[in-house]
């Protein structure tokens, strides 16, 4: 995107010689700039600022520029303009009452109990196989829970071999060392 030519002007953008764009050239030209080259370069850049800005906006208002220049200058709307510009809050943190979660919870299990249901009905065929003549079994017991597995550490038998064994590794050690300061 390229600045158009200032014209009359001597700057590095005015029309009446072509440059390289070297950056040495550029630099050592932006040195010897006048006053009235920048002030045109800072005016055509202003413009197009506010040609940006009318076409965001959509509405622009024209006013009489002073000493007979044909500036155009940008007036925001009034809303605009007389509103103070506030930073948004954040919104406190949502909260679910208990009847949401009451109802969250029964939903819940509803759909527990019918997953359960669909797989108890898949599997109840599949171990069911019809027999034509089954003879009569006597009803089974009741299932005897198993038993717990206890630490080993619970039991009396081994906390007594566990603490001879210990009694005889501290001897031991006792021994060595005392036959080590012996010597």
């Amino acid at each position: 995107m390229g600045v158009p030519p200032v014209p009359g002007g001597r700057g590095p953008l005015s029309s009446s010689a072509p440059r390289q764009s070297t950056p040495t050239s550029l630099c050592a030209s932006l040195t010897v700039m006048t006053t009235d080259d920048i002030l045109a370069l800072l005016v055509a850049e202003r413009d197009k600022l506010s040609v940006a800005i009318e076409a965001l906006q959509g509405t622009t208002t024209a006013q009489e520029a002073p000493s007979g220049s044909d500036r155009k200058a940008v007036v925001p709307p009034v809303e605009q303009a007389s509103t103070p510009v506030v930073a948004a809050t954040p919104s406190a943190k949502r909260k679910l009452s208990a009847a949401g979660r009451r109802a969250i919870i029964a939903a819940t299990k509803k759909r527990w109990a019918a997953i359960k249901a669909a797989k108890a009905a898949a599997a109840a065929p599949a171990a069911t196989v019809p027999v034509a003549a089954t003879p009569e079994v006597a009803p089974a017991e009741a299932p005897v829970a198993p038993k717990k597995k206890t630490s080993p550490a619970k039991d009396a038998a081994f906390r007594k071999k566990m603490s001879e064994t210990m009694k005889k590794a501290w001897a031991a050690r006792k021994k060595a060392a005392g036959k080590g300061k012996a010597k």
